[in-house]
């Protein structure tokens, strides 16, 4: 019978690691519990700060250069927000910010001028309300502009009319992405 009692001896031991086993289990899954919990209040916390435009900065950087702009990030909160504009181009660029879906909706020139040529976007057509600001910077210079944007999509167009010779003409040329705004703080 010496062998019974080991066996019951043996069993109680087991049933006791087994319980710590279990009792370590739960406490891990109620530490993995509150975590979830936690990120996902802090998720909520972001989503409300991106839709309330909380998180969302108030700068942008435009590099500028022959037929191209770089712009990053596309999407800021409406308000002020302040551009820095730097000319790496061999000539003097400009931005002129214009509120429209995309490029391909501003109005294009149909007859050539001595200023324009046909296909130039006509920013003479464009509405005074529909553009926030523009700024022009001289070649190897940079510039900071703040405009007051309302929410709404926004394209940049350069539009630089240069009518002495040897000199290059700059036509409209499209961002990769349009400037999207969020809602006001």
């Amino acid at each position: 019978m010496t062998g019974s009692g080991e066996d019951r001896r043996l069993r109680g031991v087991g049933a006791w690691v087994f319980s710590l086993f279990a009792l370590l289990v739960a406490f891990g899954a109620i530490v993995v519990a509150g975590q979830a919990w936690s990120r996902s209040n802090d998720a909520k916390d972001s989503v409300h700060k991106l839709a309330t435009g909380e998180i969302l900065g108030h700068e942008i950087s435009v590099g500028l250069q022959e037929y191209s702009m770089v712009v990053p990030p596309t999407t800021v909160a409406a308000g002020k927000v302040k551009f820095t504009i730097k000319n790496s181009g061999t000539m003097t660029h400009e931005i002129v910010l214009v509120r429209a879906p995309s490029v391909e909706a501003l109005p294009r020139v149909a007859v050539a001028t001595s200023d324009r040529l046909v296909g130039d976007v006509d920013e003479e057509a464009i509405p005074e309300s529909d553009k926030p600001g523009e700024a022009e910077v001289k070649q190897g210079a940079t510039t900071t502009k703040n405009f007051n944007l309302t929410p709404g999509t926004y394209v940049m167009i350069c539009n630089i009319d240069t009518k002495l010779p040897g000199l290059v003409r700059c036509r409209w040329f499209r961002l990769k992405r349009s400037l999207n705004r969020s809602a006001p703080r």
